[in-house]
């Protein structure tokens, strides 16, 4: 804004000091009320402004004394009066002029006010204040006040021109305003500390923790959007303090956190989408024509009526297969097919999974895909081998009797032959318990798979809660069991079938993420 000292020094103000003389009161020049010619009036905001028009009869004389006198310098008296009629709502600036430091404006109910800046050397600067209108004084009082509480300082003993021969333009050098002055505005510390945190917001985009999500997103963008919203209105024109620029580039930071945490939520969710889908792919039965084996464990099995598929393993002791295009009808029709076949030994029936044994131990499970009905899963192994220890203790006892002759002798062999006949059964039934075991714990397995396929795609998990919690128990109980297991105590041969079943199990669990 263009200020007075910014201009070319104009006439000095009639002095108005009560001692004087009358001939210098007589000859000292006026000041115009009207702009030299060759040089616009200009308002603080930069538009021009229509010259000021010569004082009316109702304004006070030029002896007249001052309304106020103020320690601090006309520049800054200029400006909070501009700022205090610019941001006010009681009086509207009609015009202003910065050569001769005066203002015309009005009230909302018809009060004309003209009001002039005059510079009063080292004691600051003065306001003389002309109204014309309805309640002129009431007015005139109210704009006073409100001058005061702005420049926050008691106004000096009001003066009749002491200092004025110095004139507007060239004012001793100005009083400094008081520290709490509403003209000196101290930069919000809110605002700085909005931009902080703001900048610590679009770091953190770039780190993820937790996971993004939209969310995670909109929670974090709370803080850092409190700041900034309000560092932007505590730094409004009428507030106590400055830095709107700083809050509003606080609210810019905090709309590019927001963009960016938006982008890689966007990215990371089309991530997983994609890996999701990849994963599927790969999990999913590859419906192609199949030629069924010719091994003797899948030669125990009728063959399906469906001739496409995928087999997901064959040797002399495993055989697993899954078959597509199977609806209810063919599974339940094949399920009594293997019943046919023998298979009817422990079995357990449900509308989606059977499993049972044959006369020789071979074990069957047949169940339904629970995303996709459509395909049967097959499975067969071989029985359980048990251990034949009753040749070596009959050869034992065969020995005992023909080498000892002595009744204490024969005694203590027949109780050794009692013992190791003991040992031998435990040893047999100890096997069958530990291997039932192990094939209930595959079974279970792969019941826990089609759940868990199922849970993992369902659309309302919410609704598989109960068989969920269920399901978990039993798993926990399972492996509970399996990891009673002493393999230290195993013979070689239940050893490698620990071993057997456990790889079979491990890559089952790894289809669902286990």
């Amino acid at each position: 804004m263009t200020t007075p000292f910014d201009q070319q020094p104009q006439p000095v103000p009639p002095s108005e000091g009560t001692n004087d003389a009358p001939e210098d009161r007589a000859n000292a020049p006026t000041v115009p009320n009207t702009v030299p010619a060759g040089q616009p009036n200009v308002a603080s905001d930069g538009a021009t402004t229509t010259p000021m028009t010569p004082a009316t009869a109702s304004q006070q004389p030029a002896g007249a004394p001052f309304d106020r006198v103020y320690a601090v310098s006309p520049q800054q008296l200029f400006q909070v009066i501009h700022d205090q009629l610019t941001t006010g709502a009681t009086f509207t600036l009609d015009n202003e002029n910065t050569q001769t430091g005066a203002f015309s404006f009005h009230s909302y109910d018809g009060v004309n006010c003209m009001l002039t800046v005059v510079p009063q050397g080292a004691a600051g600067a003065a306001v003389r204040l002309e109204a014309t209108g309805n309640e002129s004084a009431k007015r005139v009082d109210e704009f006073l006040a409100a001058l005061d509480k702005r420049i926050g300082v008691a106004p000096a003993p009001a003066t009749h021109g002491a200092g004025a021969a110095a004139g507007f333009a060239g004012a001793a050098a100005p009083a400094v305003l008081a520290p709490n002055a509403q003209g000196v505005k101290k930069t919000s510390k809110l605002a700085v500390f909005a931009i902080i945190w703001g900048v610590l917001f679009v770091l953190a985009q770039f780190v993820d923790v937790f996971g993004r999500s939209w969310g995670g997103l909109l929670f974090a963008t709370v803080i850092p959007a409190l700041l900034s919203g309000f560092a932007v209105y505590v730094t409004r024109p009428s507030g106590k303090v400055q830095g709107r620029v700083l809050a509003w580039v606080a609210v810019g930071i905090t709309v590019v956190g927001l963009v960016i945490g938006g982008v890689f939520v966007i990215r990371d969710g089309a991530k997983a989408k994609a890996d999701q889908a990849e994963l599927e792919a790969s999990l999913a039965t590859k419906c192609e024509a199949y030629s069924w084996p010719e091994s003797d464990i899948a030669a125990l099995l009728p063959q399906p009526k469906s001739t496409k598929g995928e087999i997901k393993s064959e040797s002399s002791d495993y055989f697993s297969i899954e078959v597509c295009d199977t609806d209810a009808k063919q599974y339940a029709d094949y399920v009594k097919s293997v019943q046919d076949n023998g298979f009817t030994v422990d079995y357990n029936k449900s509308a989606d999974i059977f499993n049972a044994k044959n006369a020789d131990g071979y074990r069957v499970s047949v169940s339904r895909d629970t995303d996709d009905e459509t395909i049967m899963s097959i499975t067969i192994r071989v029985p359980e081998k048990k251990e034949d220890t009753s040749t070596d203790g009959d050869a034992a006892k065969q020995d005992d009797k023909s080498t000892d002759t002595g009744t204490d002798s024969s005694d203590a062999n027949k109780q050794s032959d009692q013992s190791s006949d003991q040992k031998a059964q435990q040893n047999t039934n100890d096997s069958a318990d530990f291997k039932s075991t192990m094939d209930s714990y595959e079974a279970f397995i792969d019941e826990y798979v089609a759940f868990m396929n199922k849970y993992q795609k369902s659309d309302n998990v919410v609704s598989m809660a109960t068989d969920y919690a269920s399901m978990m128990k039993r798993y926990s109980e399972f492996s509970q069991k399996v990891d009673a297991i002493d393999e230290n105590s195993l013979s070689s041969e239940d050893l490698a079938y620990y071993t057997e079943v456990m790889t079979r199990c491990t890559q089952k669990l790894a289809s669902v993420g286990q």
